[in-house]
């Protein structure tokens, strides 16, 4: 099953409509066999702030409603959470869970966490973590499923399943990790190590309403239609970029995946159980961040070719300052400190900043966003045309 990828159509978040969606996706291919009695489920969800589920920002709360329901339908106990950017408290979470309307949840048999302790786990075994901060409220579980969002994302191009296990990482100690692991490569496989420790039982992305442009919490929602499911978050994300028309090799954590033979080299080698070629938007706004122009050298043969390419060539966060509202946020969450307020404006350090993107992410406005140079997005053009 590690090579299959499962998608029913779904046009809307109806919850007549998910039970049937369910039934044909998860139920019909035996995707919950794993499911015993009295076992601790945890719905690791992407509940990245506030929002409502037609902005294409958050996990559907009815998606998560449904799927509750089948998992106490068969007996097991289902906690539902995650850890948004910010403090990972009481305080914060219960904010979001009302605002985001989760605790509706509850009228299931579910709940939604309340358990903010961490743990920190010597993780050897793995390639770049030795040390993962944890989230005891998924530690505790005896299953997890990763439910995701598919969208767009300024660091890794994509956030899907393998980017969603990210917010067990707990609350501010994210901006930690983005600072340790600054590079595009390493922060790849820093979220590959995260998926590989876990080991979730099951990965689901709601594609009904995706989220093109500058996501992964400032795009446009986008109408896809889709449900998909697999036990392989790597080939799931990979079904993802076909269906966003985005080349794989500008995400990370899938050309990292690949690497290290966690999943299949392309599209054509996985088994999928409906035609997805309707589903394709071609026209879809991505962000490409990674191999379409970072082809310029480190060494010091190159070096000022480097300097040079990275200025002018890479993807960059940038303030729209007619749309800051001054918050400061920015500034507050960059890991890197490259962010100071000038007039009640964001001004980046271009050789403090790592490219992480947290400023972009965050911006409670929009106006922080990915901005690619008219040299770069001419290569780009060239590039992708020559394909």
């Amino acid at each position: 099953m590690e090579n299959k990828v499962f998608a029913v159509e779904l046009n809307d978040y109806i919850l007549e409509n998910i039970d049937k969606a369910y039934q044909e996706l998860l139920i019909k291919n035996d995707l919950l066999s794993f499911v015993r009695p009295n076992m601790l489920i945890a719905i690791k969800s992407n509940i990245v702030m506030p929002s409502n589920e037609e902005q294409g920002i958050i996990t559907s709360p009815s998606l998560l409603y449904g799927l509750c329901k089948i998992l106490i339908q068969k007996g097991a106990r289902v906690v539902v959470g995650d850890s948004p950017g910010g403090l990972f408290n009481e305080v914060v979470l219960k904010g979001i869970y009302n605002k985001a309307k989760l605790n509706a949840l509850e009228e299931t048999g579910a709940t939604l966490n309340h358990d903010f302790t961490t743990s920190v786990v010597e993780t050897n075994e793995l390639l770049v973590v030795k040390h993962l901060d944890c989230s005891n409220w998924l530690l505790k579980a005896d299953a997890i499923i990763n439910f995701a969002k598919l969208k767009t994302h300024g660091m890794m191009s994509l956030s899907g399943a393998t980017k969603n296990m990210f917010g067990s990482v707990p609350g501010t100690l994210k901006l930690e990790y983005h600072y340790r692991y600054s590079s595009h490569e390493t922060f790849a496989n820093m979220l590959i190590d995260i998926q590989e420790f876990y080991k979730c039982k099951l990965h689901i992305i709601d594609g009904v309403i995706a989220m093109e442009g500058n996501g992964p919490t400032a795009g446009v929602p986008r109408k896809m239609g889709l449900l998909l499911a697999s036990t392989n978050p790597y080939n799931l994300d990979i079904v993802c970029c076909h269906l966003m028309n985005l080349d794989i090799q500008n995400v990370p954590t899938i050309t990292q995946s690949i690497e290290r033979k966690l999943s299949v080299r392309n599209f054509n080698e996985l088994e999928v159980n409906i035609d997805l070629s309707k589903y394709v938007i071609n026209d879809f706004n991505n962000i490409e961040t990674h191999n379409s122009i970072e082809f310029y050298s480190n060494g010091n043969k190159h070096k000022f070719l480097g300097k040079l390419a990275k200025k002018v060539l890479l993807i960059k966060p940038k303030p729209y300052k007619k749309e800051c509202i001054g918050c400061q946020k920015c500034a507050t969450i960059c890991p890197a400190k490259a962010i100071t307020m000038k007039n009640k404006k964001p001004v980046i350090d271009r050789e403090k900043c790592i490219r992480c993107f947290c400023c972009q992410e965050f911006c409670p406005v929009g106006a922080m966003k990915t901005h690619r140079t008219f040299i770069a997005k001419i290569i780009t053009k060239k590039k992708s045309s020559s394909k």
